[in-house]
Order: structure tokens, then sequence, then C-alpha cells
């Protein structure tokens, strides 16, 4: 399994609010499946956007994961880019 750094870019505030909900709910059952070890958005209100962390075989799987994703099928993310990441150090999520 590799890591993939997914980064969205966002459309209105307006248009993300629609589809929230329900983008979270789908991330949510992808960090329980394993698929993704975190996410979030930017602090930036200017640059509006997120950073979002997946698990998989290939940037094929990502692609596929983020096609399901309601936020992009809503037309919420106006784009996205996607990389394999290789972490050398550290630890990636929340610390208990």
């Amino acid at each position: 399994m590799s890591y993939f750094a997914c980064t969205y870019v966002y459309g209105p505030a307006e248009e993300q609010a629609k589809f929230r909900p329900a983008h979270r709910a789908y991330l949510g059952e992808l960090v329980e499946a394993g698929k993704l070890a975190a996410s979030g958005p930017f602090v930036s209100e200017d640059d509006p956007g997120a950073l979002l962390l997946f698990i998989g075989q290939s940037t094929e799987e990502v692609e596929e994961l983020i096609a399901h994703d309601p936020m992009h099928q809503g037309g919420a993310v106006l784009s996205y880019t996607v990389r394999e990441w290789n972490p050398v150090m550290g630890s990636v999520g929340p610390q208990n």
C-alpha cells in the first residue's frame, strides 16, 4: 500500500456547504475502510481547498475514490491533484 496526497480546490462556500455533510460521511467511510489516513480543509479563506491523504494501490484507485466523493460529484471541487507520497518520518492522523 502507498500513500497519495490529494489537494482539492473548492468553489464558492455556498456550493461546498450543500455537499459537506455527505462529503464528510463518505470520507468517514473511507477512514473506516483504511483508504483515507487524514483529511481537512486549508485554513485560508482566500484560497479554499483541502488536503486528503489516501492509502491505496495506485493513482487510479485514488481517482476512483475521488470520483465517488459527493463534493466532487456535486461540482464543488473545481480541480484536484493526486501525487504518490513517501512518508519517511513522523505519523499521520490524530494522536491519542
